[in-house]
Parts: structure tokens; C-alpha cells; sequence
């Protein structure tokens, strides 16, 4: 499929699209709701739950990993968007970047979904997360970039690296301890995570 080519989701979740009996963004949140109990997304069982044929699903969403991609991003983005405002709120005087992104892992390590498909899936589920051509990966730059920005001018993060090329770093890094089963067989550790991120961004 190519880059600039939208599903019927993609397009209903930036506000085009006339809403239908069921509709692209109920199979987003039926995914959802599936993925946060740790079930399997089976597009066959979504489609006929949605009471529409598995064709119209894959019209609608794309291939199972592109609604995989849709749904792990939906969770991330209201997960970082909490765990943001919260930490504004504390107002801790070190990086706020590396203080979402400590809690935002511990929370992904901990998920039932993210746990089934680690377990079940994990080259899949790494790859659809850490591939550069991941537009998983790309959202979270964008996010993490704007953090890190928001700490550069605060004074809170003084290392001279322009945000992009440290948001970039600062997510491989957050990566390779959520994605450790995959990557070098051992168990995760988030503690070892935030005291890497602490430490960098200072």
C-alpha cells in the first residue's frame, strides 16, 4: 500500500468519512477493548462481533497488522497524553521526557495486551513498534520530540542535541528495554530504563 494511500479508518480518525451502521472507528474501539483484555485480534471473530464481512473489515482497516499499528498507537497516545499532563502537574525539576516515558514503559511492560503479544507474536509486535518505516515509530518521535522540546527550553534537558535527533535516541533507548524479550532473550527492566533515561537526559 503506499505511503500516501488511507484506509476508511485512517480517514475517519482525521474526520472524513460519512459514519455507517458500523463504522471504521467502532472496529478501532471493538479492537481496543479486545486488545486491553489481552485477546487475540482475530479479524475473522472483529468482523462478524461488528456484524459485517471480513471483507469490509480489511476494506475498512487495512491488513490485521495495520489495525494492530492503529489500535497500540490509540492506547499510546492517551497513555503519554495522562501520563504528560500528570507529570506537568507534579512539575519535578529534572526532564519531564524522561519521566513519561519511565512511567509510559513500566505501564506497556505491564498491559495484557502488550503481554499476549509479546508472548504470542513478539517479532511481529517489535517490528510493527521499532521499524523505522513504522508509522508507530513516527507518531512517537513526533510526540517524544515535542517533550523534549518543551524540556530544552525550560532548562531541564541541556545536552546540545537538536529535539528530533533526541527524541530518536531517547525512543531506540525506551525501545530496547520494552522490546528486551525480543532483542536478547532476557526478561525487561524498567527500573534499569529510567535510570537510563535520568541519567541521559539531563
Amino acid at each position: 500500500m503506499s505511503s500516501d494511500a488511507q484506509t476508511p479508518l485512517q480517514r475517519q480518525l482525521s474526520g472524513a468519512g460519512a459514519p455507517a451502521r458500523a463504522t471504521p472507528l467502532d472496529a478501532l474501539e471493538t479492537a481496543r477493548r479486545w486488545f486491553n483484555k489481552g485477546r487475540r485480534l482475530d479479524i475473522q471473530a472483529l468482523a462478524a462481533e461488528l456484524g459485517i464481512s471480513r471483507v469490509t473489515l480489511h476494506r475498512w482497516v487495512g491488513t490485521r497488522e495495520q489495525l494492530l499499528t492503529e489500535v497500540l498507537w490509540a492506547n499510546a497516545e492517551r497513555a503519554l497524553t495522562r501520563l504528560r499532563e500528570q507529570v506537568r502537574e507534579e512539575s519535578p525539576a529534572h526532564s519531564h521526557t524522561a519521566e513519561v516515558l519511565s512511567r509510559w514503559a513500566r505501564d506497556v511492560l505491564a498491559h495484557p495486551g502488550h503481554r499476549q503479544l509479546q508472548s504470542d507474536e513478539g517479532e511481529m509486535f517489535t517490528r510493527l513498534l521499532t521499524h523505522d518505516a513504522s508509522v508507530f515509530q513516527r507518531r512517537l518521535i513526533e510526540l517524544v520530540q515535542e517533550l523534549v522540546a518543551e524540556d530544552i527550553a525550560a532548562g531541564r534537558i541541556t545536552i546540545e542535541l537538536e529535539p528530533l535527533e533526541l527524541a530518536y535516541t531517547v525512543v531506540r533507548i525506551v525501545e530496547s528495554f520494552v522490546h528486551t524479550p525480543a532483542i536478547t532473550g532476557c526478561a525487561p527492566d524498567p527500573d534499569r530504563n529510567a535510570r537510563v533515561l535520568r541519567a541521559l537526559l539531563r
